[in-house]
């Protein structure tokens, strides 16, 4: 059996102290380099921190630009819609990463899954809102039975209106939001006029109650962000959220229609995405107008940024134009 005088037990027992504050100083690093997923905005403390989500909303940007071009460049079928937006989404990562990877940052963005559906709605050229029927009707259903999702945020997004003409207060043009199960509706009637001098007229009803506004313009046409709540870009309350909330289809159920009444009383186009709806009759395919295609709702991409400091690491549901998209 070895023995071992005092200073060679001193020695192991200096080895080995030294091994610990090796394992230390590694376990050290691997917190220093820390990995966060999805909750980094209540770490503002980490370095790096402020610069990773600064980048995820860039990055949710520009992937919304891609799922907007891809809807009204590659809408022939799912295969070549899925394609164009896996495209753009790589683009987008490799752009985004030659722009950080001379700070020594890493980000990759993938899109996670598949798409979420839906239905495009378009009016591209400038004429009356009128069906595209071989009879066109001035009072008919746009989009038929839309769900909402699971969590209840909004099934219609990007709902503008370019009107180049506006009807008078006796005839004013209107659009319901009606479920498919009750008689609760969400209705909005526009009217004014366009030029110099002209006002934009908004009235919304939902089952809680009115809100009006109006807005001045001076343009030869008006601007209505109808999921936006904006009207020439400024906000209209009658359409956002707040002491009355008149955001598009509120207090309506988990299904609905859309329709418009009146609309040989308006000029001008518009578009609309919607979730989960099948092309609603009478509507036609692309070139005619108005028309229906099938379009990306929303989609989920993996974002990730890696420094010496940071990784971190998100899902982010992207669906452009839908402001209350968790």
């Amino acid at each position: 059996m070895a023995h071992l005088n005092d200073d060679e037990g001193g020695q192991i027992i200096l080895i080995a102290a030294l091994a610990l504050a090796v394992t230390f100083i590694g376990l050290a690093l691997v917190v220093n380099s820390a990995i966060y997923t999805q909750n980094l905005a209540s770490r503002g403390e980490v370095a790096g921190s402020n610069d990773a989500l600064e980048m995820r909303a860039m990055v949710e940007s520009n992937v919304g630009q891609g799922i907007t071009a891809a809807n009204r460049y590659n809408h022939s079928n799912q295969t070549t819609l899925k394609t164009g937006t896996r495209e753009s989404i790589q683009t987008v990562s490799t752009q985004t990463e030659r722009q950080r990877v001379t700070s020594g940052t890493l980000v990759n963005v993938t899109l996670a899954g598949s798409p979420t559906y839906g239905t495009r709605i378009v009016q591209n050229d400038t004429s009356v809102f009128n069906s595209s029927e071989a009879t066109p009707s001035t009072d008919w259903t746009v989009g038929e039975r839309i769900k909402r999702p699971s969590d209840g945020t909004n099934a219609t997004r990007r709902f503008v209106i370019n009107a180049t003409e506006l009807p008078s207060s006796g005839n004013k043009f209107v659009v319901t939001a009606n479920d498919t199960g009750s008689n609760s509706k969400w209705t909005m009637r526009i009217w004014g006029s366009v030029g110099p001098s002209g006002t934009v007229n908004v009235t919304v009803d939902t089952p809680a109650g009115t809100q009006e506004c109006g807005v001045s313009i001076e343009e030869p046409y008006a601007h209505i962000d109808v999921t936006g709540g904006t009207v020439q870009g400024k906000p209209c309350l009658a359409l956002q959220r707040g002491d009355f909330d008149g955001r598009f289809a509120h207090g309506v159920g988990d299904e609905y229609n859309i329709t418009y009444k009146r609309g040989d009383q308006i000029k001008g186009n518009y578009s609309m995405v919607v979730r989960d709806s099948t092309p609603a009759n009478p509507l036609d395919t692309a070139p005619k107008s108005p028309f229906s295609t099938i379009a990306i709702y929303n989609a989920t991409v993996r974002y990730r940024y890696d420094t010496s400091n940071l990784r971190y690491e998100a899902k982010i549901r992207v669906a452009p134009g839908e402001p209350d998209a968790s």
